[in-house]
């Protein structure tokens, strides 16, 4: 590592995005650079842990992969040696979806196309020292949201639970608590004279991976629990069955909200996902309950599919192949619903 430097990495299969940068930095303080066109070679560099990046601006374009790819590995992979460094989304026309997916990966920075000398100036002096707090829980590691001073579209869901243990991100074998969902790092800095490399060097892996793997247990806690509790949701889908009305809805209505407070508070992405529709759709009281059988039915089956797999987080490849199955389940409910071109029923997703 360079003695007492802190360089920005600039990842965009466009060069021009970096001569833009340099000539806007001009030769100010902290504003050495380095380009590289995709995500792969982004993440080669920055899983070394001796680099001295302090800032990554990934544009929208890459010649492979995509900028998530690269925020999901800084924030969420254990050979990241530097799960705070400052993150940064660039590009013309970024869409509300950009800005949303790049929050829940933990990017809460952004530039539009075409760059301003004001705002990059700005860019390049204080992400790097942000000292936002550090949210570690079982559905986001990144900058705490609820803080972050960042484009009003931005999704402004949360990160919350009923045991929350504040530390000292430069604080190595801490005591976990057992009854911690969520951890809270308070941004601390390192003894380099360098600000930015004193903060980015103040929360390692070294120090998040206990949390994480705490973490990982109250999951797989939850997944046992979990268990238990889709067999009740059986039994009360049997009693459905046997007798398909309103009370009957209600009671497996409220099993499945139980459900929910624990994949909430534990951060079970996927089986959360599925088990919301099982509320939102046994709430629905305006249909008719015999047609919500196969439906409820797919949910159920969903749900024991996901927890077979003991599936902790939103199950990538065979996540989205689960939710796709369910949503050809939706609309072919949908689609013989009473009304169906105004699509009354609720959805999963």
């Amino acid at each position: 590592m360079r003695e007492g430097k802190g360089r920005t990495l600039v990842v965009s299969e466009d060069a021009e995005v970096m001569r833009e940068l340099t000539r806007i930095a001009g030769g100010s303080d902290g504003a050495a650079m380095e380009w590289v066109a995709g995500a792969a070679e982004a993440i080669e560099l920055l899983e070394r842990a001796t680099h001295d990046f302090v800032l990554v601006l990934a544009d929208k374009q890459l010649k492979d992969g995509t900028p998530f790819d690269i925020f999901r590995f800084v924030r969420r992979d254990p050979d990241a040696p530097f799960p705070g460094l400052a993150l940064g989304l660039v590009g013309e026309a970024l869409t509300e979806a950009d800005i949303r997916k790049s929050a829940v990966l933990g990017c809460l920075h952004f530039l539009g196309r075409p760059l301003q000398a004001e705002t990059v100036a700005q860019a390049l002096a204080q992400w790097p020292v942000d000292r936002t707090d550090f949210i570690v829980s079982g559905s986001y590691t990144g900058p705490d949201r609820r803080r972050a001073n960042r484009q009003q579209m931005v999704d402004r869901r949360t990160v919350t639970g009923p045991a929350e243990q504040t530390v000292a991100s430069t604080s190595l074998g801490f005591e976990i608590k057992p009854s911690t969902t969520v951890f809270r790092f308070r941004r601390m800095p390192t003894a380099e004279p360098n600000m930015p490399l004193a903060l980015r060097n103040g929360l390692t892996r070294e120090t998040i991976e206990p949390a994480r793997a705490h973490i990982r247990l109250k999951k797989e806690q939850a997944l046992a629990m979990l268990g238990l509790t889709r067999h009740r949701m059986d039994d009360a889908y049997a009693g459905l069955v046997e007798k398909p009305d309103r009370e009957a809805l209600k009671r497996l209505n409220a099993v499945a909200r139980e459900a929910a407070a624990l994949t909430e508070t534990r951060g079970l992405l996927l089986v959360g996902m599925i088990v919301r529709g099982l509320i939102g759709y046994t709430a629905d009281t305006r249909q008719p309950v015999r047609g919500l059988l196969v439906l409820l039915r797919a949910h159920l089956d969903a749900l024991r599919d996901a927890l077979s797999r003991e599936i902790i987080d939103d199950g990538g490849t065979v996540g989205r192949q689960i939710l796709a199955t369910l949503k050809v389940a939706e609309e072919s409910f949908e689609a013989a619903a009473p009304g169906a071109d105004g699509g009354s029923a609720a959805s999963s997703h």
